[in-house]
């Protein structure tokens, strides 16, 4: 059996010594869990931008309007940056894709989102709920990729079709489904992104795929 995690007492305030302790803490978790890289950032780096979910429906995702975690479902931009804006400190995390091909190859990136966007999503869902644990009660994780394909592999949604989700805990949106420039964060803090398209591109021009999700924990 896995070591029971500890809840703590929530206080009204926390020392800045505490919450730094905490997020090096939860950054070192999710390499421990298997996360290539991971940054403590400051939460205002983070961008919301209503073109990223214009792109969520044209040309149309797959997944646009089929979870309840993807648009047009979501939070509109503008409640994301007031409710992010609340925020000081955010944990990044990223897997890289091995084999790239598994984004990069125009007839198997579908399947192969599986496997490495469910890793995001299982890490960003475990710190969100230590951080939760651990007193920072507001903690909310986004993960990489729909519910759809991270953890249904591809079946129909049950909570559209029912009302009852099949994870209610680990089901969350991605960061681009609330609106999140995951391209443009990633580049801030130094990480190496492509645009992975499927169509007409040399796959040899794209280095690297990551996979990215994050945790607002303060």
């Amino acid at each position: 059996m896995s070591e029971k995690v500890k809840a703590s007492r929530i206080e009204t305030s926390v020392s800045m010594e505490k919450l730094l302790a905490d997020l090096e803490r939860y950054r070192a978790m999710a390499i421990s869990l298997g996360a290539a890289d991971a940054h403590v950032i400051p939460a205002n780096l983070v961008s919301v931008d209503e073109r990223v979910r214009l792109k969520c429906a044209f040309p149309r995702c797959h997944l646009y309007g089929e979870t309840p975690n993807c648009p047009p479902y979501t939070p509109e931009p503008e409640f994301m940056r007031k409710a992010l804006s609340r925020f000081h400190y955010a944990v990044l995390l990223k897997h890289d894709v091995h084999p790239k091909s598994d984004f990069v190859d125009d007839r198997g990136w579908h399947k192969g989102h599986e496997a490495h966007q469910h890793a995001t999503g299982s890490v960003v869902s475990q710190i969100e709920a230590l951080a939760f644990n651990d007193g920072h009660y507001f903690a909310v994780g986004f993960g990489a990729g729909g519910c759809k394909t991270t953890l249904c592999r591809g079946m129909y949604c049950q909570f559209l079709d029912s009302g009852r989700c099949r994870f209610p805990l680990r089901s969350r949106p991605s960061m681009e489904g609330v609106g999140i420039d995951v391209y443009d964060l990633v580049a801030r803090v130094g990480w190496e992104i492509y645009p992975v398209a499927h169509a007409d591109v040399d796959p040899d021009s794209i280095r690297c795929a990551v996979s990215v999700g994050i945790v607002f924990v303060r």
